[in-house]
């Protein structure tokens, strides 16, 4: 899937940490978490081609991260309790408020053609890493929104810069494309890398 920017590390043994929120107990390292999460993303990519649920309301967008992962991590589908590490990210308390005022922004955009399709969806797509809603698979889970809501609203699909053989440089470009929009309001290198050989 072009939508995945790594592999998991390898035979790396799971961390306690990470067992505690598995459903899938008898899971013992990350290339085997690795699968199972494949195939579950896969499900819930075909869910978001069935679903009769409004795919620009934030309930839908919480609801499609526990179809993801669901199968898999407890957490899936829940906002966040905690804080994490990056001060990028927003505050557990900030989340619901700022996915709410991000729904009702990208209605406005969508009716109003506040802007190109394209930057529109990158925008989105780095507010949804900012906001960061979940414990674990915000990446992962942002991707596959952004690419439901460009279908079901006729926009081009990203790619993902899938065109781009070396895997590391690959997710290089896009870090450090996310980085320069979040910071400095830049969305041209995340376009780019979004949409990567497209016209």
């Amino acid at each position: 899937m072009s939508l995945f920017f790594k592999n998991r590390e390898g035979q790396t043994p799971l961390e306690e940490s990470m067992r505690l929120d598995l459903k899938l107990r008898h899971i013992q390292d990350m290339t085997e978490l690795y699968e199972h999460e494949i195939e579950n993303i896969a499900e819930g990519i075909s869910w978001c081609q069935s679903t009769k649920k409004n795919h620009l309301e934030y309930p839908t967008w919480l609801e499609l991260h526990k179809q993801l992962l669901g199968k898999i991590w407890k957490f899936a589908g829940s906002v966040r309790t905690t804080e994490l590490a990056n001060n990028d990210f927003l505050k557990p308390f900030d989340v619901r408020p700022a996915l709410l005022e991000l729904e009702k922004d990208l209605q406005f955009w969508l009716k109003n053609k506040t802007y190109p399709p394209k930057e529109m969806m990158a925008i989105l797509h780095e507010k949804l890493l900012t906001i960061h809603p979940f414990k674990d698979g915000n990446g992962r889970w942002s991707r596959v929104l952004v690419e439901f809501i460009c279908a079901k609203e006729k926009i081009e699909v990203p790619n993902w810069g899938s065109g781009i053989i070396d895997d590391e440089l690959r997710r290089k470009n896009y870090i450090e494309a996310i980085k320069k929009a979040r910071h400095h309001l830049d969305y041209s290198e995340l376009i780019n890398v979004m949409w990567q050989g497209s016209r």
